[in-house]
């Protein structure tokens, strides 16, 4: 997956051709193995948060929780687990940033996404 596709330049397109992107990269996810799944997500992030701009990294994470959110509570919570032992194995820095960046799209989010992907956290 992370071959395909180049994280940054993603977050640089206009929000409607990043999430026709980012909706086909999830849907490939969801088929890998756990294994593979969890090597392709953490070459994006890591990435994104080695290299992108704070813009560049809020479009991508904004455009992905979107997305995430419109799929039914258990393919919510499992993405989020995913991508919550991803950036656990990464740097301190990096950790530090993902969530510094996590936490401002999470409120520039609708309060029904956001409601969604809290209640899908814990």
């Amino acid at each position: 997956m992370s071959s395909q596709i180049d994280p940054i330049q993603v977050a640089r397109l206009p929000e409607n051709q990043r999430e026709g992107i980012i909706r086909s990269a999830l849907q490939m996810l969801f088929s890998l193995r756990e294994d593979q799944a969890f090597q392709a997500l953490r070459d994006i992030i890591s990435t994104l948060a080695q290299r992108a701009s704070d813009e560049e990294y809020i479009n991508w994470c904004k455009t992905t929780m979107k997305i995430l959110a419109s799929y039914p509570d258990d393919v919510v919570k499992a993405g989020l687990a995913l991508r919550s032992r991803v950036v656990s194995s990464l740097d301190k820095n990096l950790q530090n940033r993902d969530q510094a960046i996590v936490s401002r799209v999470l409120s520039l989010l609708d309060e029904g996404t956001r409601q969604k992907l809290m209640r899908n956290m814990k």
